[in-house]
């Protein structure tokens, strides 16, 4: 691992540390709305700890699959925040599903934040990389070696996009959340995390 890429996880691991500091300095009300945010921002935690820890020993497909966890409990976290009615989040309880196909919830978090600068920001800047990198192994197939030996080959840009794209997912519903908790100076502290990533886009 060269030093650019070491680099970019420690960046990765102190940003997620301090968005999880910031969160978890609030005591949150009990309703299902909320609680199941705080879940998925826990769970996203975890997952982006794991990412770090699989991408340092070497297991970069399986730090890819955790980021697509990642990226999945995001849209469902940003769609429960600015979205779900009182009635799909009963249902979503009742019955462990949510009531809508990723495609249909993205299409309504783009609607409900086309209008935040923030949000539009990241989305121009990540979107196509964020939607190429939630692709599985095998579909894509550019990744192959010719010799089926070989494997899958990964490059130490490509996966520095990939844990940043795990990191922001964290900060952009955790600040969010924040704001939809009407903690608006912490949100924008966390939504200042996203603006040292600025320099990693081409």
């Amino acid at each position: 691992m060269n030093l650019e890429l070491a680099r970019s996880l420690d960046k990765a691991r102190d940003s997620a540390t301090e968005v999880s500091r910031i969160v978890s300095s609030h005591k949150y009300p009990g309703d299902r709305r909320t609680l199941l945010v705080t879940g998925l921002l826990a769970a996203m935690t975890q997952y982006h700890q794991s990412v770090l820890q699989l991408t340092k020993s070497g297991a970069v497909t399986s730090s890819y699959a955790l980021t697509r966890a990642i990226v999945r409990d995001m849209r469902y976290g940003l769609w429960i925040i600015s979205c779900a009615t009182n009635e799909q989040i009963l249902q979503l309880e009742k019955d462990s599903e949510f009531p809508l196909s990723i495609p249909e919830m993205t299409r309504e978090i783009e609607a409900a934040y086309r209008a935040d600068p923030f949000f539009q920001n990241l989305k121009d800047r990540w979107g196509a990389r964020l939607n190429r990198y939630s692709l599985t192994g095998v579909v894509q197939l550019g990744r192959w070696e010719g010799d089926a030996s070989s494997g899958l080959r990964f490059d130490d840009e490509e996966v520095r996009d990939v844990v940043t794209i795990a990191t922001l997912c964290i900060v952009v519903l955790a600040a969010k959340f924040l704001a939809d908790q009407k903690y608006p100076a912490d949100s924008e502290q966390i939504e200042a995390l996203a603006g040292g990533y600025a320099s990693s886009t081409s």
